[in-house]
């Protein structure tokens, strides 16, 4: 391993630099979530709509970012992307610094490397998506807060509650930071009178009333409760609003924890799960540190909200069949931050077993220590990129160039403001018009064509492959519908802008 600490991190922001622009290029199609929950509210804090963009149902800080962003750009999209990316590339920092405080200087580095490399990491680093911005205020949160618990003084404890609040305006997990240091306080630090632990506390106590009171009190008077977010209340939640006898309580309890088992399999990657197994027993039978205890703290509370999140999410016929399950894999990334440097250390065990390999190798035997270190760890480096990089450096949505074509062909046809029956709702964000979105399972035709009429809407986008399974669709297309133009490529989806009327006026 190279020695000198800041040509590492030199070279590890180098890559983490590389990996972003590549895939901000890479990126070909808006994220749903992007298009039509943070770019409108950036949009009204733009406008200075600032009721109505704190009004919706996300929590702001990320649109403020790509609202600020969007001044210098052409487009928010472009804004959202580049606020993405600006604190992706950034986080290497804080997981480095807090690893080398816990584990050290080798562990913190490589734990950075395979988070800047890690697929879902990266690339939502490059897309209209808050989770970067959220893991590197969370990151940062949580390295200061342990810097602060280490050290003597008291005064850095008032700055704990400013790093939260900022990961919480991002997202309302952020409040997981104050709880774990609270407990902590409480419980494990150690003071040299009980008299200066008060002290901290209230210290603590007073900084998150002041910072977090104003936002709180703004969602008690918009939504009418106190709550943590307007998405979701403290109840629902808990599970505390509805109660629902027709599926027992183990049977969701047990498929809530598999379906979130699951998509911790999902998001974490074969390798790094390994990676991880096998450095945290090397950790549990070398006696955890004090800050892998924190870490852990982390770790347990976030898996037990996001057992909540999914156990409340998932909807449930009254058969007892699972109808939905309206649970994302961004949430479980934080889990990833907590535990990678216990990735890092499984990649140091697998280090050393293959150098006492290469040790005990008649064959190897006359090459010297240094070289075989390098040698080992260069294969290491080589095989790990080799298996991640590929899933890492894989496009967006390139498939979906089609709808991008779609909503801009028709924003030159008719202006912004169209109103845009599809079942492809990016059509109607690059369009910059109305979406009503249909779903032809649900949606018949005929319905579909009556809400034209009567809500003034001219253009119906859909692929080409959803009528095939529908005749009457086609029959209906064929006869009361204009193809105004159709788009395509290779290895893209064939997307066709129909006009209402059998007839181009």
């Amino acid at each position: 391993m190279i020695k000198d600490e800041k040509f590492d991190l030199i070279l590890l922001l180098l890559l983490s630099i590389l990996l972003s622009a590549y895939l901000f290029f890479r990126t070909y199609v808006i994220s749903l979530d992007g298009a039509f929950q943070y770019i409108p509210i950036a949009k009204d804090i733009v406008s200075g709509f600032y009721g109505k963009a704190f009004g919706h149902n996300q929590q702001p800080l990320y649109s403020l970012f790509v609202s600020v962003v969007s001044r210098w750009v052409h487009d928010f999209e472009t804004a959202g992307k580049l606020v993405s990316s600006f604190f992706g590339i950034l986080i290497i920092f804080p997981v480095y610094f807090l690893g080398k405080r816990i584990l050290g200087e080798k562990i913190a580095l490589l734990s950075s490397l395979l988070l800047a490399i890690h697929p879902y990491i990266r690339r939502f680093s490059a897309d209209v998506l808050k989770e970067s911005t959220y893991l590197f205020f969370l990151a940062t949160a949580i390295w200061f807060a342990w810097k602060t618990i280490q050290g003597e003084k008291k005064y850095p404890y008032l700055f704990i509650p400013i790093l939260s609040v900022l990961a919480y305006l991002v997202r309302p997990d952020g409040v997981e930071i104050l709880i774990v240091v609270f407990l902590y306080i409480l419980f494990f630090k150690r003071f040299n009178t009980p008299r200066d632990r008060w002290k901290v506390i209230f210290l603590l106590a007073l900084s998150s009333f002041i910072l977090f009171l104003p936002y709180l009190i703004h969602l008690r008077e918009t939504t009418g409760v106190w709550t943590l977010s307007r998405a979701k209340t403290i109840d629902w939640f808990l599970g505390l609003r509805e109660f629902s006898h027709e599926v027992p309580w183990t049977q969701k309890i047990l498929f809530s924890v598999k379906e979130l088992n699951s998509e911790i399999l999902s998001v974490y990657h074969p390798l790094y799960i390994f990676l991880l197994l096998v450095g945290f027993f090397k950790r549990i039978f070398s006696r955890f540190e004090n800050g892998e205890k924190y870490l852990l703290s982390f770790f347990i509370l976030h898996y037990g909200v996001l057992f909540l999140l999914v156990l409340n999410l998932t909807e449930w016929s009254g058969e007892g069949t699972v109808k939905a399950v309206n649970f994302s894999g961004r949430h479980v990334l934080p889990l990833l931050l907590f535990s990678v440097y216990w990735v890092g250390e499984g990649v140091v065990v697998l280090y050393g077993w293959v150098y006492k390999i290469m040790e005990t190798n008649r064959l190897l035997h006359p090459v010297e220590s240094k070289r075989r270190s390098v040698v080992v760890w260069g294969t290491l480096f080589i095989l790990i990129l080799a298996v991640i990089l590929p899933k890492t450096l894989k496009p967006q949505r390139y498939e979906r160039i089609t709808e991008r074509k779609a909503g801009i062909w028709i924003k030159a046809q008719s202006g912004k403001g169209a109103t845009i029956f599809t079942t492809l709702p990016r059509v109607a964000f690059y369009a910059e018009g109305v979406c009503e979105y249909i779903d032809f399972n649900k949606d018949k035709i005929d319905k579909v064509k009556s809400l034209m009429t009567e809500k003034g809407g001219i253009y119906l986008t859909i692929r080409e492959r959803e009528w095939r399974g529908f005749p009457e669709i086609r029959e209906i297309l064929k006869k009361d519908f204009t193809e105004l133009s159709r788009f395509e490529g290779k290895g893209m989806e064939r997307v066709i802008v129909y006009r209402r009327g059998s007839e181009i006026p």
